[in-house]
């Protein structure tokens, strides 16, 4: 490690266009960190946000980072980084900033680096905040022009959201994310009326470490991990509970954990979907060669932000812009 770089950390704070509510809170904003790594002309960025479920906090993030920057200075190689430093998002922003820094150094694009293609034709979910039903059938109604919706639940309510968002939008296909917030009990009682609504799938209804419950339950619709699941060595203890999993790069560690981990659930024949946290198009851009060969994408943030990153992505009724390299990976 003798390349001489130059590590530097920006935090920004981002405004929605609406609150975003999901079952453990809701947010008028969204706060990112930026590490950009230069070395001659070149820089690459990567971005992380700060996830509370996770213990994680900008703080936190930014300590994680700031205690390896003589290793990033000095040259860490994207494989040496997985083994210093743990899953997460500090680990999401710098192993992406290395591969977009990569990428340029080489006069290559990360398509090309990383065999997966430069993403094209992706199509996105819209999320639904958890509302009133009321105002989830307006919501439903106003983005029927989406394939698919993606509708965020708490334990409250449930029948009654699910049915405002199938009456709002009956030609969309309906995916449910109960973010840990379910029982056992709920679960059961909601399975055949999520089937009789034609639902498409459902994410983490119950809470990760807690789902014995889904141990060969033959639900009449699939079910996904995704708090269950955060990097390849999960998928073991998932083959029996669950039909797919929800890749997050702020979870898995970057795209080079994310990688692997797509190729190893396509081999145990998990379905999988591509999704985010609540960042900005710089924080969309390197999951998007994964999405654009998995079966659901959730990458919808930047359509949540009253503004965004120079060169971002565009999401028109779900289809997302192609990647600008001026944004990332070129």
């Amino acid at each position: 490690m003798n390349t001489k770089r130059t590590l530097t950390i920006t935090e920004d704070t981002w405004r929605l266009k609406k609150p975003f509510i999901i079952a453990r809170g809701s947010r008028t904003e969204t706060k990112t960190i930026t590490v950009h790594i230069s070395e001659n002309s070149h820089t690459g960025r990567g971005e992380a946000v700060a996830s509370p479920r996770y213990g994680e906090s900008n703080a936190s993030i930014i300590d994680e980072i700031e205690n390896l920057r003589s290793d990033i200075e000095n040259g860490i190689s994207i494989e040496n980084l997985q083994t210093i430093l743990p899953a997460g998002s500090a680990r999401n922003a710098i192993d992406n900033a290395l591969w977009d820094l990569s990428a340029k150094l080489s006069n290559t694009t990360v398509g090309i680096a990383s065999g997966l293609g430069s993403p094209n034709g992706i199509k996105t979910v819209q999320t639904i905040s958890i509302l009133s039903p009321d105002e989830v059938f307006k919501e439903a109604r106003s983005l029927a022009g989406f394939p698919v919706l993606k509708l965020k639940l708490d334990n409250s309510l449930v029948s009654e959201r699910v049915q405002a968002a199938r009456s709002g939008a009956p030609n969309s296909k309906i995916i449910i994310d109960a973010n840990e917030s379910w029982t056992p009990d709920s679960l059961n009682k909601n399975l055949s009326m999520l089937a009789d609504m034609k639902i498409s799938m459902l994410e983490q209804p119950l809470p990760a470490n807690k789902d014995e419950t889904l141990i060969n339950l033959n639900a009449p619709i699939p079910i996904f991990a995704d708090e269950s699941c955060h990097v390849t060595a999960d998928l073991v203890n998932l083959r029996d509970k669950y039909q797919g999993i929800n890749i997050k790069l702020d979870k898995t560690g970057g795209l080079s954990e994310a990688i692997k981990l797509y190729k190893a659930a396509k081999d145990m024949d998990f379905e999988v979907m591509v999704g985010c946290m609540l960042g900005t198009s710089l924080g969309m851009a390197p999951a998007l060669f994964i999405a654009q060969h998995a079966a659901y994408v959730d990458v919808d943030a930047p359509a949540l932000l009253a503004e965004d990153r120079d060169h971002h992505l565009t999401i028109h009724n779900g289809d997302v812009s192609d990647l600008n390299p001026s944004l990332w990976g070129a």
